[in-house]
């Protein structure tokens, strides 16, 4: 058995045979988490499928509202939505990756609407 099998339970040194798991829905509610602060849009905004890539890796696909400034307010977002969509992917893997432990081999974001960033007031 391979030292990733067994794991030592405290300070006594009892090795425990087993193995961990992290279920499909935590993986897909983890990666719609993760998508929707990368994307600045509300969770339940965002919708996400996980699947194996065949290798053992995470391949991830999100649809979400692209999140535009408010018409006329002479607001230019800070980056083409391209460069955001680039940048979101990169967010994405690396942040499923360290929390899961797994790989990362594809990201795919599908902006299926827009929604308005309105600005909050400060009370």
């Amino acid at each position: 058995m391979t030292d990733a099998a067994v794991a030592t339970v405290g300070d006594s040194g009892v090795r425990l045979r087993g193995s961990d798991r992290i279920g499909t829905s935590a993986l897909v509610h983890t990666a719609q988490a993760v998508a929707a602060e990368a994307l600045r849009v509300a969770f339940r905004e965002v919708r996400a499928r996980v699947s194996d890539d065949g290798r053992g890796a995470l391949a991830v696909e999100i649809t979400a509202p692209l999140t535009l400034p408010v018409l006329g307010s002479h607001a230019v977002p800070d980056e083409p939505v391209v460069a955001s969509a680039h940048r979101a992917r990169g967010t994405i893997a690396e942040r499923l990756r360290t929390i899961t432990g797994r790989q990362v081999s594809r990201v795919t974001v599908t902006f299926a609407s827009s929604v308005v960033d309105v600005p909050r007031r400060v009370r």
